[in-house]
Formats: structure tokens, C-alpha cells, sequence
């Protein structure tokens, strides 16, 4: 219960100070430039959805059998070295090469590289003591990383002239220390111990992982596409306000979802999936709930937070909410389909989502409806046809399984 109300409170302080780096940084980067920013964001995660999110499922899903053969974690340690040297000496060709050619952009390339690697670094290790049960370093981690993105961000635009790489620039720096946090924590409480036995194995990685990586780029594709293609045809402005506003849905409904998710998704791997029904309908729940919390002081809350020029849309913050909320029911189905051995069908689970949303984007294009306000239609849309299809695929896998059992208990 301790460790429930700690959690609820880091989470309730990372949300408070998540909406004081918004007023930030709306307050000292204009709408281009923070459509430019999230444009890097977006080419940045890139890495994050081809290699590092794949991976680390890989490593969740193997927690519990390589702890029980080495003792520890140390041939994640070992596995993990050898892929950031394979990264980052793919990283130093790409910067030479654009130095080569377009120098100017060599910072940007820079920044958003090393910033994908520590995101994962930071994310990896969390859903690790998360998993083995040590929350409360979780906790502390999200409170760290949040405090130091508004104090380097807000000491950077003191000194500096404020551009869209210094926001970047201070979530690195905010990521690089919460990284150091959490591998000293690792290491006091000896979770890289163990025998040193190679485990992993890349082409085990790869067999097990390379659904996930196609998932991942299509998700992310289909949530963050739109600013691929909106800033280079000239609507970053409307990129920078559509993805402020609904930033700050994303931060409410994250808040939430991570709280509910440290506690009962290790119940979902703990119970082979036995757990994931009655994980959804709290899921559900949740998000009804923090939705219709939203829509009350939603237009509040964008008032205090920004300016003239975002007040007019706050409505845009519920696409935030349903958005990024259904990941807390998709993340669920993920882990579920993983351990039923089913990997290959969130292929097309994904290939759906982008699908459902080229042709969304597609039809408004074609009517010539693309604006503001309806930026946010395809995301949502195509993010629920997921839910849908991966819940009845949930559901007719549950009726399968039991028409086993039944048949196997008769004979």
C-alpha cells in the first residue's frame, strides 16, 4: 500500500512539473519553433521504433528465465554494450557523411541520435526494476528526469537564444542523468551479477524481435507520421500547436497509465496472461475516467498553461487523452500476445493502424479538410480500429484456448 501512495504522488509531482515545461517552453518558443522541435522528436524516435522498442520487449519477455540460469542480469549488460558499440559507430558514419554534405544540419542529427539511444537506455532500465518489483527507483527516476528538464531548459533559454534544438537539447541532458541514476542503482543492488554466459543470442533477438520492429515503425508512423509530412509542406505552426495541446492530454492520461501499469502489468507476465482480462477493464476504466476529467477543466488548464494562440483549440488535448490512453489497453495486448507465442500477428495489427490512417489522411487531403482541427481524427481513428481487432483477437484466443482445456479434461 506504501508503495502504491509513493507511486501515486511521484506520478502526480512528474505531472505538475511536465505542465510547468510546457508553460515553458510555449512561453519562449513560438509555434514553429516548437513544431520544428517535435519534428526532430519524431525523426529521433525513429531508432527508438526500428531497433531499441523491439529489443527491449525481447529482454522483458526473457527477465525471469535469464535471472533463474546466470544469477543476474550481467549478459543484458553484455548484449547491450555490444549493440550501443554497433549503434553509435553507425552514428559516426551518419554524421560524417551529413558533415559531407549538409553541415548545418550535423547538431540536429547529433542531438536526436544520442537522444534515442539514452531514451531507450532510460526506458529499459525502468521496465527492468519495474518488473523485478523495485518501483520505487522508477518513481524517483520520472521525478528526477521531469525536475531536470525544467531547470536545464529554463537555465539554457536564460542564456542561450532560445531555439527548437536548446528543448531538445535539455531532455538529453535530462535523459543522460537519469540514465546515471539508474545504473548506479543497478549496480548497488547487484542486479548485473551473475555469470557472464552469452544468453543472448543476436539471431534469437532478431527471430523474436523483427515483428515488434515492424510494429513499432508502424506505430509509429501512424501516430507521429504527420508531422513527417505536415512540417516539410509548411503547417509546422499547426504541428506545433496540435502537438502542444495534445502533449498535454498525453501527460494527464500518462500520469494515470503509469501508475496503473507499474502495478499490475508484472501481473500479466506473473500469470502467463491470466491476469490481462481483468487488467483491461481497469484500463478501460481509467481512461474514461481521466477523459471525462480532461473535458471539465480542460480549457482551464490550457489557459494557465499557454498563450493566446493555444487557447482557442484546448479541445485538442482530449485527442492526447484517447490517443496515447489506448496504448495503456494496447500495451497489455502486446505483452499478452507475446507470451501466447503469437508475435507475428501484431504485424498485422499494425499494418492495420497505418493503413486505416493513410487512407484517413488520404480522404481529408483529397476533400481538402486538413487543419488544425482535424489533424487529430486519423490518429484517433486508426488507434482504435487497433484496439478493436486486437481485443477480438484477445477474445477469440481466450475462447480457443478454454474449447482446449474443455476437450482435453473430456478425453
Amino acid at each position: 500500500m506504501k508503495g502504491i501512495a509513493f507511486n501515486a504522488i511521484s506520478r502526480v509531482l512528474v505531472v505538475g512539473l511536465q505542465l510547468i515545461n510546457i508553460k515553458l517552453y510555449t512561453h519562449f518558443l513560438s509555434a514553429d519553433q516548437l513544431g520544428f522541435s517535435f519534428f526532430l522528436l519524431t525523426i529521433s524516435y525513429s531508432a527508438n521504433a526500428l531497433l531499441f522498442v523491439p529489443v527491449d520487449y525481447y529482454q522483458q519477455a526473457k527477465l525471469a528465465e535469464i535471472m533463474s540460469k546466470s544469477g543476474g542480469l550481467r549478459p543484458f549488460l553484455r548484449f547491450n554494450g555490444a549493440l550501443a558499440a554497433y549503434y553509435f559507430a553507425f552514428f559516426l558514419l551518419v554524421i560524417f557523411g551529413c558533415m559531407m554534405i549538409r553541415p548545418d544540419y550535423a547538431v540536429y542529427i547529433a542531438i536526436v541520435w544520442v537522444f534515442a539511444f539514452f531514451l531507450y537506455l532510460v526506458q529499459v532500465l525502468r521496465n527492468v526494476f519495474n518488473n523485478l518489483e523495485f518501483r520505487g527507483f522508477v518513481s524517483v527516476s520520472f521525478i528526477q528526469e521531469a525536475v531536470i528538464k525544467v531547470l536545464v531548459f529554463y537555465g539554457l533559454v536564460s542564456c542561450l537564444k532560445a531555439d527548437e534544438s536548446l528543448l531538445i537539447l535539455a531532455w538529453l541532458i535530462s535523459l543522460i542523468l537519469s540514465a546515471i541514476y539508474l545504473v548506479y542503482k543497478a549496480y548497488k543492488i547487484k542486479i548485473f551479477s551473475g555469470s557472464n554466459v552469452p544468453l543472448i543470442v543476436a539471431k534469437d533477438v532478431y527471430n523474436f524481435s523483427y515483428p515488434f520492429s515492424i510494429g513499432a515503425v508502424c506505430n509509429w508512423l501512424q501516430l507521429q507520421g504527420y508531422r513527417l509530412i505536415l512540417v516539410p509542406l509548411g503547417f509546422t505552426e499547426e504541428v506545433g500547436v496540435f502537438a502542444t495541446l495534445s502533449s498535454v492530454g498525453s501527460a494527464a492520461i500518462s500520469a494515470v497509465s503509469l501508475i496503473y501499469s507499474q502495478q499490475f502489468t508484472p501481473l500479466i507476465y506473473k500469470t502467463a496472461g491470466e491476469f490481462t482480462a481483468r487488467y483491461l477493464q481497469g484500463a478501460i476504466a481509467v481512461l474514461i475516467g481521466v477523459a471525462l476529467a480532461s473535458f471539465g477543466v480542460g480549457e482551464f488548464v490550457v489557459k494557465i498553461l499557454t498563450n493566446s494562440n493555444f487557447e482557442p483549440h484546448w479541445k485538442l488535448l482530449l485527442f492526447g487523452v484517447l490517443t496515447d490512453g489506448s496504448n495503456l489497453i494496447i500495451g497489455a495486448l502486446i505483452i499478452h500476445t507475446t507470451l501466447v507465442g503469437n508475435t507475428k500477428k501484431i504485424i498485422l495489427f499494425s499494418l492495420l493502424g497505418l493503413l486505416v490512417m493513410e487512407i484517413s489522411f488520404g480522404y481529408l487531403y483529397w476533400v481538402s479538410k486538413i487543419s488544425l482541427t482535424t489533424v487529430g481524427v486519423p490518429l484517433l481513428v486508426s488507434q482504435w480500429m487497433v484496439v478493436f481487432f486486437m481485443y477480438l483477437n484477445f477474445v477469440c484466443g481466450k475462447k480457443h484456448a478454454n474449447n482446449e482445456s474443455i476437450e482435453y479434461k473430456n478425453s
